[in-house]
């Protein structure tokens, strides 16, 4: 016969939890613009490396954080007074428009030099690129999958211990 427990008084459920001091410094990094795995080593996790790539990627699924980091990423948009709309939608443009049409006074215009014969050689962003960072803004990315082999590394240590 199965029985359901529930907390105990005075205790919160794991769901009522605020975020704590760890995943608020993790979001706060991602924000300022580190890879979520160096964001979960400079936050203080003991993770590093492809292990810190996991379980950042697992991080930002969770709710709360996912939440905080909205917010904080509203917040910083509003500041910059650049918002993620207008983000997508000069990715978009990047991408529709013909280089031909790019002038120099466009506002695609990266650099503009002016050639031997007086006319103006304009450089625009990269369409690949530019269609790749709107994928990743509107999230058509599949997330990525990592996968930690650290059976290696347990046969190293098991065969150092009984050597000695």
């Amino acid at each position: 016969m199965k029985t359901k427990t529930k907390p105990a008084k005075g205790k919160k459920k794991r769901d009522d939890r605020p975020i704590n001091d760890l995943q608020r410094r993790f979001c706060e990094l991602v924000v300022a613009g580190h890879k979520a795995g160096r964001a979960y080593e400079l936050a203080g996790y003991s993770s590093r490396g492809v292990a810190a790539d996991a379980h950042a990627a697992r991080l930002v699924t969770n709710g709360k954080v996912a939440a905080y980091l909205e917010t904080l990423r509203e917040a910083a948009s509003k500041a910059a007074d650049f918002t993620r709309d207008d983000l997508v939608g000069y990715l978009v443009q990047v991408i529709k428009t013909p280089v031909g049409e790019v002038g120099e006074k466009s506002q695609l215009a990266q650099r503009v030099k002016v050639d031997a014969e007086g006319g103006f050689l304009v450089e625009m962003p990269s369409k690949i690129q530019a269609a790749k960072q709107l994928a990743e803004v509107m999230g058509w990315n599949k997330p990525q999958e990592v996968k930690v082999d650290l059976s290696e590394k347990l046969q190293d240590i098991i065969g150092r211990v009984r050597r000695s």
